[in-house]
């Protein structure tokens, strides 16, 4: 049961049209997991869309189309859900994230993970732990330098949805203007 109040309206940036959300259809090596992804702002999600449209033209794919998709959410339907909420990128934060990019499913039981995104930056920098650029892996100096070097301020927050249970708190789905 959660007891934390989750933002009014989220959204979902994306170069593919939804229908129905499918948690198998994502990547795993993801900062909370494989699932459904959302953001708090609108301008995270339209970076999201951006970046991945980008990518999208120099693979030469075609009929690519940016999609803002806004959800309204349910604090009734998050309290049912076993939730976990990262206040800040600090070392738990941390350790999760390392866990669940190690992974290629979903390495936890959260329905619903809440905290900070790890953004490109916060990739070249874990990349640069991982191979011990910063101290021992693993070790609390490292950590540390890790947590030092991210501009943990400029990170925004995302929402992670790995069950059926967890989608529940999605309603009102539509498409936003970009």
């Amino acid at each position: 049961m959660s007891k934390f109040k989750i933002k009014n309206t989220i959204y979902h940036g994306t170069i593919a049209d939804i229908d129905n959300i499918d948690l198998t259809a994502g990547r795993g090596y993801k900062d909370f997991g494989k699932g459904f992804y959302l953001a708090y702002d609108k301008a995270q999600s339209i970076g999201i869309i951006n970046k991945n449209y980008k990518i999208a033209l120099k693979r030469k794919y075609s009929n690519i189309t940016k999609n803002l998709y806004a959800f309204d959410t349910s604090q009734n339907e998050l309290e049912k859900c076993k939730v976990k909420v990262f206040n800040s990128a600090d070392i738990e934060w941390l350790d999760f994230i390392l866990m669940c990019r190690k992974s290629s499913d979903t390495p936890h039981d959260f329905d619903v993970v809440i905290g900070p995104t790890a953004d490109d930056d916060t990739s070249l920098c874990l990349n640069m732990y991982s191979e011990g650029v910063y101290g021992s892996v693993g070790s609390e100096e490292a950590k540390q330098t890790l947590l030092r070097n991210l501009e943990v301020e400029n990170l925004g927050t995302q929402v992670f949805i790995g069950t059926k249970k967890g989608l529940s708190i999605l309603c009102n789905k539509r498409r936003v203007d970009i």
